[in-house]
């Protein structure tokens, strides 16, 4: 969905100030709670829904329904609501995680009594139950004691793949792909195929510093390289999904935002590594806001994307 850079720093920030941070890493990255949600189709019975967190992306056809990413348990009912309604069904076929961020897969649980099947990466399971684990040991240690409820035992994919999966609905192929560490170590690529939609995920932040979750399995060298095989390997007029967007930019797009965002990824590179070879510490590297030249329509830089930046190009070195 499309926020302001400010929304985006200020909710992660209420996120840490919340509680531990575990809990912030598992609900973070979430959009204002005031919004509208947008119900809308791209192509051929496929399209996408927002309103906090990432976009869902939705195929409603006579078979039923398939949702990508499930958002945070208040928003997931609505939108279970509303495929529920307009499919026609009393059930899901499928709900497929691109990722395992809070914010992706927050709402898992209310899906899951009404849904056949959750997907995953291999890895998604592992990271979730790792967050959660890490939250519970540091609430743990607070003193005094939080009052607010500890936060559910996450809902996670109960059928995974390493590679590839893929299903039938209906007249549609749905089928997910792992391209390697990225965003995380467990991002895939949903495609509808014959309607020609790929939803990305995490894997697109439009016109927006990205989050990159290094302690789960990041690599924005390899991230850049991912984008660069999706472009290349799926049809040149492919509608993508994309799982945030900068204020007033799209959460769909084509081909070349998959490419300008991987031109953004190594340019980034390029500007930290930069500042590591003339002695720069990570405190004077996280602390820049200069516009990275060429992408000035990202916004002036923020310690999330330098940060990892700097420790991904360190890393062994100090």
């Amino acid at each position: 969905m499309a926020l302001t850079r400010r929304s985006f720093i200020a909710t992660s920030t209420a996120a840490l100030a919340a509680g531990s941070l575990g809990r912030a890493r598992l609900f973070a990255w979430q959009q204002p709670a005031a919004v509208t949600p947008v119900f809308k189709e791209i192509s051929r019975n496929v399209g996408f829904w927002t309103a906090r967190g990432g976009t869902i992306g939705w195929l409603i056809n006579p078979a039923g329904a398939v949702a990508v990413d499930s958002q945070f348990p208040d928003t997931a009912a609505l939108c279970l609501e509303q495929l529920l309604k307009t499919s026609g069904k009393t059930e899901i076929a499928a709900l497929i995680n691109t990722h395992h961020h809070g914010d992706h897969t927050g709402g898992n649980g209310v899906f899951r009594p009404k849904t056949k099947q959750i997907v995953g990466h291999a890895n998604v399971p592992k990271y979730m139950k790792a967050t959660w684990d890490s939250a519970m040991a540091q609430r743990a240690k607070l003193s005094p004691p939080p009052t607010t409820p500890a936060p559910a035992e996450p809902v996670v994919p109960d059928r995974t793949f390493t590679d590839t999966w893929s299903f039938e609905h209906g007249d549609e192929r749905v089928s997910a792909k792992y391209y390697g560490p990225a965003h995380t170590g467990g991002d895939v690529v949903v495609r509808f195929e014959k309607a020609n939609v790929a939803h990305m995920g995490d894997l697109m932040f439009n016109r927006l510093h990205p989050v990159i979750d290094r302690v789960n399995g990041a690599s924005i060298a390899n991230w850049t390289q991912v984008l660069q095989k999706v472009a290349s390997e799926l049809p040149a007029d492919t509608i993508y999904v994309f799982g945030h967007a900068g204020q007033g930019r799209d959460v769909t797009g084509s081909r070349a935002d998959l490419l300008y965002h991987a031109s953004y990824l190594a340019a980034l590179l390029d500007y930290v590594r930069t500042a590591v070879k003339a002695g720069k510490t990570r405190e004077q590297v996280i602390a820049s806001t200069d516009l990275i030249k060429g992408f000035e329509d990202y916004g002036p830089l923020i310690p999330r994307p330098l940060g990892p930046a700097y420790d991904e190009l360190t890393a062994g070195k100090l």
